[in-house]
């Protein structure tokens, strides 16, 4: 129970990663506050199971491409818990696989703008409204979620490559402005996650990114929340601005 009395917001727990990170937390002992922007009854699924666990949670809604849902969802978090300790932040532009293996020059303005807007202006929209009382108590945890091929460099998933390579970016900066405060602010750079995007990509390039992998497997989503949890509890003091790479050796390919 190393979260026991604190309150985490997870900005996309209705996801695959984000409910297991969810029911993680809670685990933990924290409080949690489940945000989704479109499916709704997975979030309340993941609250209805928290709380057969005996632990307390909430579903909570926003677009967080919009400012002013971010800094709602933020204060509603706040005033049902009184305070707010962990920020985790999954929500992402839905995988397209059209677009990750068209052409660089064939690629539209929506096809970049739609992953930035979510990805990247979401993360920094939500943060903005946290921020504030992350300040004020001193102290506190944010995760936020990026990838391997933005440090790695990669010949397709372009869109997604530049809005995490922001995300990755805006980390390390926040880490810097945050460190007077006692806040710590890490990314974790996924590499292949089995989650519902793997199953849209054709079987020959599943066997590719499995066999890039230095453990020949793809990583599950409780082995990300856990290291997403990691970054939540005492355990990761004194660690920030740093991007932990959870990709089964992708990197070193």
């Amino acid at each position: 129970m190393r979260l026991a009395g604190k309150a985490a917001l997870v900005v996309g727990g209705s996801g695959g990663i984000g409910s297991v990170t969810c029911r993680e937390l809670a685990k933990e002992g924290a409080k949690v506050a489940v945000h989704y922007g479109r499916s709704k009854a997975t979030a309340l699924a993941v609250v209805d199971e928290i709380k057969r666990m005996g632990g307390e949670a909430l579903a909570l809604s926003a677009d967080i491409t919009k400012k002013k849902d971010a800094e709602r969802v933020v204060a509603d978090a706040m005033r049902a818990f009184g305070r707010l300790d962990a920020l985790i932040v999954y929500a992402g532009h839905p995988f397209v696989v059209e677009e990750w293996y068209a052409p660089y020059e064939a690629l539209s303005e929506e096809a970049f703008r739609k992953p930035l807007e979510v990805d990247l202006m979401g993360a920094i929209f939500v943060t903005q409204a946290a921020v504030p009382h992350f300040k004020r108590a001193q102290g506190g945890k944010i995760v936020l979620v990026g990838s391997t091929p933005p440090i790695t460099g990669d010949s397709a998933g372009f869109t997604y490559l530049v809005a995490k390579a922001g995300v990755l970016a805006l980390t390390r900066g926040l880490a810097q402005y945050l460190g007077p405060y006692g806040v710590h602010v890490n990314a974790i750079a996924l590499g292949t996650i089995a989650t519902a995007p793997m199953d849209t990509l054709p079987p020959d390039e599943r066997k590719k990114l499995v066999e890039e992998t230095a453990l020949r497997r793809v990583g599950t989503a409780e082995e990300i929340a856990r290291k997403a949890v990691f970054l939540c509890t005492p355990d990761s003091d004194y660690l920030t601005g740093q991007t932990l790479v959870v990709d089964g050796g992708y990197a070193m390919r």
